[in-house]
């Protein structure tokens, strides 16, 4: 029984969005929907930049998932579609082969 994860995406992400979809992901954009989420995917942004208000506050975290650990923030910088799929899935920033 899988549960269907939603990911926020920064704007400019559009591959990312549709491979995700296609995976059946439910994909939101960053900052505009106020649904809880699995994952934050960047690419344009410093971790500085990404204030625990902002995350806390404009994408709630989906604590409602069985075994919850929080947002996964996913930096997208260099990584084809593939690659963030398998490390939204696996929640781990590891070898994908």
């Amino acid at each position: 029984m899988s549960c269907t994860k939603t990911v926020a995406l920064e704007e400019g992400l559009e591959d990312i969005r549709e491979y995700l979809q296609d995976k059946g992901f439910q994909v939101v954009d960053w900052g505009k929907d106020q649904l809880a989420v699995d994952a934050l995917v960047y690419k344009n942004r410093s971790l500085s930049e990404i204030q625990i208000e902002h995350v806390t506050s404009a994408v709630p975290v989906n604590f409602a998932v069985n075994n919850s650990t929080g947002v996964l923030l996913v930096n997208a910088q260099n990584k084809t579609p593939e690659e963030v799929y398998e490390i939204i899935k696996n929640r781990v920033y590891d070898h994908f082969l």
